[in-house]
This record gives structure tokens, sequence and C-alpha cells, in this order.
């Protein structure tokens, strides 16, 4: 949302005005020699495009499967297209490659129809053969997708994946000292008949898939238009994976999903140029079938680590659209106080915490403290999130006490009473009962944080409330973006900072994130009883009653705290609304790029 342009500033306002109109000034000068001298850095041959915006990280995942970051996922949304897409004005579903699903009366069947004039890139038809393929990528453990288990609503999904790993694990141990080539191609023909004979989803011909599911799931029309359900092209891909003799496991080649020389889409634009580390260019897709309905013909990605740089490229006209100034940072505050109309906050379906590792030991071995849910929930209440969204961020989050943010969802109601507040004495006391009376005693915790987005201002202020709530000490160490993803699926920290944000609409997107095993469980949280309510809720057939199970799930895992839960997120975009027609800012992360006309 945007402020009111003609709401009076406050004293404080006033002041932050006046330091923005000195730095203006010094900005009016300096923007240009700024940007020449970064071009001139580049060397020639600088890319244009009709629409410009400015990230701050290098990019993790190209490839449809894997993607699991927001940054990723808006660049897949351009070059590949679902079989439904998400509208962003309204968060309705429209018709992709497919039109909206005929449904069986029981709920199990989903039956699509594919467009005829679904093209690739290469001019080639989009076939129902290549999300089926997709999809059973997706289901690989081969791929360690952080999104597997979004299909195992899908009728034997799970089994299979289950079926497979087995598979895999036997035939390391049996083949550790001899690699068995022939056995490792048997074993990957052995995976298909498999999936070919028990897995619920089926092309009968090239225009038609069929799904069939394990249990009733209301919003599986709204999983096939994420990310993980898009297609890939099979007679292109196909060719490039080989089997590891070793290990069993298919291996593709990584380098294919960011070459613009051999990349083939299906979406609204191509990959025509990725330099690593600045920048990435889209052009539109000449076989993509709505391309009459495309608002420009290109998008320049430009990779700018400074927050404080891009903000000087998009002052002078380099960049009009900057999407993801961190909203931790000192700098968003200011951007907000004063009150411009390209600053644009957006409330989302998102939260903002800080991850405990609930394995028995820490990565160095030692025994781990944060295994007892009594230290963890000591932390959690020694944290003012009042504080840190007043005095810290200074925009005002609104403070999160359960995974679920409250209002995203019509009709579910997070368990607000199970969430915990701050509150010093009931953490001194549950600290005590762990063993910890003198909160010195309790070492070797420190706070892992990517760099560049604010997140250490956040971090110093929770390490001097811990250190003067409970007498705790720890450490913060602050790595980039790509090493602290790795590590965070590997477990290989004691507390880190987090973010997530729902990728459906429905309370599972937060809540199956926790289940043991799942693949963004990051925590490594493991409550059988939890698991036990989410299975129950699964198969539940009352959607009344389903949300009610799911509340009493996420109760349970608020109770254990395998996290502390900050603060909701409010996103913060940068773009002149007279100058980029058609940006549709939602709680949701859904953009329609192609959509976006720039004024002449």
């Amino acid at each position: 949302m945007t402020r009111s342009r003609h709401r009076p500033p406050s004293t404080r306002t006033r002041r932050v005005l006046e330091r923005a109109t000195v730095f203006g000034r010094r900005v009016t000068g300096l923007c240009l020699v700024a940007s020449h001298l970064a071009l001139a850095g580049c060397g020639g041959g600088e890319p244009t495009a009709d629409i410009v915006f400015a990230i701050h990280d290098e990019h993790r995942r190209f490839d449809p499967q894997e993607i699991s970051w927001v940054m990723d996922s808006r660049i897949a949304d351009c070059l590949y297209e679902p079989l439904l897409r998400v509208n962003p004005a309204d968060l309705s579903l429209e018709p992709g490659v497919a039109g909206l699903p005929d449904v069986s009366d029981d709920g199990l069947t989903y039956r699509f129809s594919l467009r005829d004039d679904a093209r690739w890139s290469d001019g080639t038809p989009v076939t129902s053969h290549d999300f089926r393929f997709a999809w059973r990528r997706a289901l690989l453990p081969d791929m360690a997708a952080d999104y597997t288990q979004l299909l195992f609503c899908i009728e034997g999904a799970k089994a299979f994946f289950e079926y497979r790993q087995e598979a895999l694990d036997r035939f390391a141990t049996e083949h550790a000292d001899a690699p068995d080539p022939k056995a490792a191609e048997a074993l990957w023909t052995q995976a298909l008949e498999r999936f070919d004979e028990t897995v619920g989803i089926k092309a009968p011909d090239d225009r038609t898939l069929v799904v069939r599911l394990a249990q009733r799931t209301p919003y599986f029309d709204e999983l096939v238009a994420f990310v993980t359900f898009m297609p890939v092209p099979k007679t292109v891909v196909s060719k490039l994976t080989s089997i590891d003799a070793e290990s069993g496991m298919m291996r593709k080649d990584a380098g294919y999903w960011s070459d613009p020389a051999r990349l083939v889409s299906n979406g609204p634009y191509i990959l025509k140029r990725r330099r690593f580390r600045r920048d990435l260019l889209l052009e539109a897709n000449p076989h993509y079938w709505d391309r009459a309905a495309m608002r420009n013909g290109s998008i320049l990605e430009k990779i700018i680590s400074e927050h404080q740089t891009a903000l000087l490229y998009y002052q002078n006209g380099s960049v009009n659209w900057l999407p993801d100034l961190p909203t931790a940072s000192p700098l968003a505050a200011d951007l907000v106080a004063q009150n411009r109309p390209d600053v644009h906050l957006q409330p989302m379906a998102g939260v903002y915490f800080y991850n405990f590792n609930c394995k028995p030991t820490l990565p160095d071995g030692t025994p781990n403290p944060l295994a007892d849910r009594r230290v963890r929930r000591a932390l959690s209440m020694a944290v003012d999130r009042k504080t840190i969204v007043e005095q810290v961020t200074r925009l005002h989050q609104p403070v999160a006490t359960t995974f679920v943010p409250p209002g995203v969802l019509p009709g579910y109601d997070p368990p607000t009473e199970s969430g915990i507040h701050f509150d010093t004495e009931a953490a001194r006391k549950l600290l005590a009962e762990a063993g910890y009376e003198d909160g010195a005693t309790l070492i070797g915790l420190s706070v892992l944080y990517n760099t560049g987005h604010g997140h250490e201002t956040i971090a110093q202020a929770i390490k001097r409330m811990w250190k003067q709530h409970l007498g705790v000490s720890v450490e913060l160490e602050g790595v980039e973006v790509r090493s602290f993803g790795d590590r965070l699926k590997k477990q290989d920290y004691a507390i880190s900072r987090a973010g997530w944000f729902g990728d459906y609409r429905d309370p599972t997107t937060w809540l199956e994130k926790m289940e043991t095993g799942n693949g963004n469980n990051d925590c490594a949280y493991s409550n059988a009883e939890y698991d036990a309510v989410l299975r129950d809720a699964a198969v539940e057939p009352s959607p009344e009653r389903r949300l009610e199970i799911l509340r009493q799930a996420e109760a349970i895992m608020l109770e254990d705290a395998p996290m502390a839960i900050i603060f909701q997120y409010l996103s913060l975009y940068v773009y002149d609304p007279a100058n980029l027609k058609g940006m549709t800012p939602n709680a949701w992360n859904a953009w329609r790029l192609d959509r976006v006309e720039v004024a002449p």
C-alpha cells in the first residue's frame, strides 16, 4: 500500500524529509556519476529492455522443480507457464496451458485439457507428457527438491518416493566399492516402470492430463499453479540426464537451466542473456500462445549488491522497479517516512522468524541445548517483538505469534492463544527448569543470517535482549545468501534468521513445512503428534472441521517453539505508478510481468 501523500507530516517526519531533501540534492549530482562508473566497470554491450528492475543477490536455482526462493520464482513465472495461473489483481485462478479442470464428484480425479496452441520456445507443442515428466522429476529423491511433499496428495506419489529412496540406499551400500553402470541403469528402468504403474499421473494423449489424488485436496488447483508444477520439455531435458554408476541416482546437466543458448521455455519470455552476478535479460517468446496480450517485449534484471546503489539507479531512471528492498533495514523506514507516492508497502502472507536447530547435537557434535523445548521457549519469550518493529525496523510490522499470519486465509483463525509473547520472568523460570539457572552457562550458541538485507540489526537487537533478560550470550555470523541457504538445508547452524511466505492459499503451505522430513523443515523439527494431526486433517471431508484440525496442529507446534516467530512481513516496492502500468502488489507475491506496461 502507499502512504497518503496529503497527510500532514509529524515533527519526526519533517526532519526525515529535510534530510531526504539534502540527500536528494546530493543524489542529483551523484546518480549519473555512479551509473556511468558502474557501467564502465561492466564493459561494453550493456543490454537494454522495456522494464528494468534490480535485485540484491545472485539467483540460487532456475530449474522449476528445485526452486524455493521468491526471487527465483519471479523469473520462473516469466519463463514457464503452468496449467493454471494466478491473477494477481484478485488472486483468482485463470487458464494457463490448460483451462480450469474437470473434477470428479468424489473430488479425487482432475482432468486438464491443454490448449492446442501452447508451444515451447523452439516451436514444438507443449504436451501433457511434458507435465507428467516434470512432476515425476519433482517426485524423485534424486532431485532433493524442497517441495516434493506437495505432490504427496497424488495417488501413489509418497509410496513411489519412499520406494525410490530405499532402492537408492540399498544400491549405494551394495556398490560402494564397485560402481556398476548396468545395475544403475536397471535400477532406473525399474523406477520408471514403478512410476508408470503406481502413480496417479496419466497422459492418455498429448492434450490430456489426468491426475488421481490419494485424498481430497481442496487446494489442488492452487498447487498446479505453483512453480514446482511447471512443465519442462521432456524431449530436451531427458537427453541431458544420466545415471550415476556409483550412487544409482539420476544426474542432470545443471548448466542447462541458465544457458540462454540451450534453455527451452514455454512462458511469455525466453532467457536471452545471463551474466553471473551482473544481470539477466528476458525477451518475449515469439511462440508464446498469448503473445498478443503482452504489454512489453523485454525485461532486464540487474544484480546490484548495495541497496543504496540500487536506489541511485532508480532515482536516475536506469531502473524503474525495486522489488526487494529489505524491510528490516533503516533504508526502508526512511523511504516510508518520506510519504513518497512511489513507495508502496504491502502486508504479506508471510512471517519473519528465527529457526532453532532441534537436532540432539549441534554441528560441532556437542549436545544441543535447543533440543529442549524449554530452552527454545525461553529464548522466544525473551524477544521483545514490539521494540523490534518500532525501534529497529521502524516499519511497525504486525507482531506475530503464530506461523500462519492472521487474516490472510478466510475461514482460518490461527491459535494466537498458543503463541509466545514477551515474558522475561517466565523465560527465566523455564531456563532454570532446563538446568540453566544462570543464563551465562548456556554457551555455544550463534545466530546465522544472510548479509545485505538488514538482518544484522535485528540480530544485534535480539542478542542484546537475550543478554539483558536471560544472561545468555550468543555470537553473530553473517554469510552471503547462497552459503546461507545451503547451511540451512544441512542444519549447519544453532539459531538462524528465516522467513516464510505462503505458496498457495491454505494453512498447509505453512504447517506442512514443519512436518517430519519435509524438504523445507530447516529446523529438523519432529513431533509425532503434530504429524498425526496433519494426517487427520488430510483425510477430513468437512472443510470446516479440516480447518479446525489444522488449527490444533498449529497449536501443538507453537507449544514446542521450534522457532521464535517475530513479525508479519511487509513488502516494500519502489516504482512510479505513472510509469509502470499494471503493477499489482498483493499478499501472495503473485506477479504477471508480461502484463506490465511502461508509459512513454
